[in-house]
């Protein structure tokens, strides 16, 4: 159980520091990371075995994509023009 919570956040953390780069690169298309963590989450929904293996893997990249879309969107409203 312990295993899966560690993954989860790993997985989590990981797939939102790999969305916030896609999305800083792609600056014209926000959404990038969402569209990329979909394609990977299906991906791990049809490649693995067994339920829990598939939660764990596809659900963190959804929410960490999301959740960089999110992040990328609000620095840019605020006008960081880093993000911009």
């Amino acid at each position: 159980m312990v295993v899966y919570v560690v993954v989860f956040l790993l997985f989590l953390i990981a797939a939102f520091g790999v969305g916030f780069i896609m999305n800083m690169l792609a600056k014209r298309m926000p959404w990038t990371s969402t569209v990329a963590a979909v394609v990977l989450a299906a991906y791990f929904v049809v490649a693995m075995e067994g339920l829990s293996n598939k939660l764990v893997l596809s659900i963190p990249v959804l929410f960490g994509g999301v959740a960089a879309t999110l992040t990328i969107r609000t620095l840019q409203r605020r006008g960081f023009k880093m993000f911009g």
